[in-house]
C-alpha cells in the first residue's frame, strides 16, 4: 500500500503543477517524488519538487501547507534525504571553489600589475 502527499504549485509561468510525494508503507525509506510539468516528464530535474522536498511552501496554491510539515518526517531517515544532504555538500563546495577561484584571479590581477 502507498501513502501519498499531494500538492499543487505555482510555477514561473503561471501554470499550476500536480507534485506528488509518495512512499510504500512496507519501504519508508524510499520515496518517490513526480511533478506534471514539462521538465519532470521529460525526465529532468524541476524546481517544483526541489522546493517542497526544501520545505519551500512560497508557490504551493493548494490547501495543505500543513503536509510540508508531514513529508520532513517522511524525508528523515530516507534516501532522499541522503542524495538531498550530498547535493548540500556538493553545494558548498562548489561556492568554495568560486571563492577561491575570485582570490586567485585577484592575485593573478595584482600580480600582472607588480
Amino acid at each position: 500500500m502507498k501513502e501519498a502527499l499531494r500538492f499543487s504549485v505555482m510555477g514561473e509561468d503561471d501554470n499550476v503543477y500536480e507534485v506528488s510525494i509518495e512512499r510504500d508503507c512496507d519501504d519508508l525509506g524510499n520515496l518517490q517524488a513526480t511533478c506534471s510539468c514539462g521538465k519532470a516528464l521529460e525526465g529532468e530535474i524541476c524546481s517544483h519538487r526541489f522546493e517542497i522536498l526544501e520545505g519551500g511552501t512560497a508557490n504551493i496554491v493548494s490547501e495543505n501547507l500543513d503536509d510540508v510539515h508531514a513529508l520532513r518526517k517522511w524525508i528523515r531517515g530516507s534516501d532522499i534525504e541522503v542524495a538531498m544532504q550530498e547535493l548540500s555538500k556538493a553545494k558548498t563546495e562548489l561556492m568554495l571553489a568560486h571563492e577561491k577561484v575570485a582570490r586567485c584571479r585577484a592575485l593573478l590581477a595584482k600580480r600582472m600589475l607588480d
